[in-house]
């Protein structure tokens, strides 16, 4: 007897069910009118977003990359290490290695940094046979002038930043102008411009960008990262460089002093074969002690110079290309209507929703 209340009870539960899905589907078609309204309205709201996300095709390029740092202390240095130390451009060891510029997170923030960027920007490229400034390049070929300059039904096109032309300069020299179109610019590029690790435990980096120009995007990718380069032999070599710039001055002065005394010693030894001064043999002698320790002293100045250079190379750090930028590059196109489907269903399924809960809320009352 229970179990045949129990089957009559299931039997009553599926009854239910199936009504209620009958009555659904019967409420959906006495609503028709209103979800026809919510697709459309779903379907025009799609419309209206993809026109104001509208943009022209962009062109997505990466670099591969690993940066090997040079230092002084590593192996295979010899007695360079030792020259290092002795001048004082020795590798930090312990806990002085958290202060690198180009340490851990600092990486980053380098090749992200206005600096740089200003550096890459004033950087001479090459395009189509032509030289130019690769921000005057940017300016000319990148959406800046219809985004970002354009104006819209409220703003004047800025004509004073399409139409301005960068001369070469150290960004130190920038005028109050310059350096607002610069700011533009460098806000832009950091929007567009992206560094990531290949494998959070390896040291490859990726170095991408995405433009609305493929010959720009490339470009773009190939000088910033060439002046990473050089910022970084910059930045690492600085203090080796500055005291090589010291002993090559000094090895030029010696140089010209053991070519004076070469000079006077021959005239002397010239003129002590055919003089009878008895204090010419005595100035022949000092003028040869002299000769002796100013080659000693520029022979020993050589020697220094030369491992200064040979230091300079090895605390060079080498930039391996892993994977160059090559065109074609990856192209993204937006389209007006690609989502209409989505907003279609968006707007029925939402619709649908408030006809339920609305009929729910009148069977409740009532």
């Amino acid at each position: 007897m229970a179990e045949t209340q129990i089957i009559q009870e299931e039997q009553i539960s599926t009854k239910d069910l199936f009504q209620k899905i009958i009555n659904v589907f019967k409420l959906i078609g006495s609503e028709w009118k209103l979800l026809l309204i919510g697709i459309a309205l779903g379907t025009l709201l799609s419309i209206l977003l993809d026109i104001q996300n509208f943009k022209e095709s962009q062109y997505y390029g990466e670099i591969q990359f690993n940066l090997e740092s040079g230092n002084p202390n590593q192996g295979g240095m010899g007695g360079f290490a030792g020259l290092a130390t002795a001048f004082g451009v020795g590798g930090m060891g312990g806990g002085a290695q958290s202060t690198d510029l180009f340490s851990g997170g600092n990486f980053g923030l380098v090749i992200s940094s206005k600096t740089l960027y200003e550096k890459a920007l004033m950087k001479e490229v090459e395009v189509g046979n032509r030289k130019t400034l690769f921000i005057n390049y940017y300016k000319d070929s990148s959406d800046i002038r219809t985004n970002e300059w354009g104006g819209d039904m409220f703003h004047e096109p800025n004509k004073a930043a399409i139409n301005f032309r960068f001369t070469p300069k150290s960004p130190e020299k920038f005028t109050k102008v310059e350096n607002e179109l610069v700011a533009t610019i460098y806000e832009k590029l950091l929007k567009q411009t992206e560094l990531k690790p290949l494998d959070k435990n390896g040291s490859i980096m990726i170095l991408s960008a995405t433009t609305n120009n493929e010959m720009l995007t490339k470009i773009w990718l190939e000088t910033l990262l060439k002046t990473l380069e050089e910022f970084y032999k910059e930045v690492r070599t600085k203090k080796t460089q500055e005291i090589l710039d010291i002993q090559v001055a000094r090895l030029n002065d010696l140089q010209s002093k053991l070519n004076s005394t070469d000079r006077q010693l021959a005239i002397t030894t010239f003129q002590n074969m055919n003089a009878v001064d008895p204090t010419a043999p005595m100035r022949q002698q000092q003028l040869n002690r002299n000769n002796t320790y100013i080659s000693n002293q520029f022979y020993t100045q050589m020697a220094t110079v030369e491992n200064l250079r040979m230091l300079l190379i090895h605390q060079t750090p080498l930039f391996t290309l892993l994977q160059p930028v090559r065109l074609p590059l990856l192209r993204k196109d937006y389209t007006v209507g690609g989502s209409t489907k989505i907003g279609a269903f968006l707007g029925f399924f939402v619709c649908l929703i408030f006809i339920i809960v609305r009929k729910t809320y009148q069977e409740l009352v009532s």
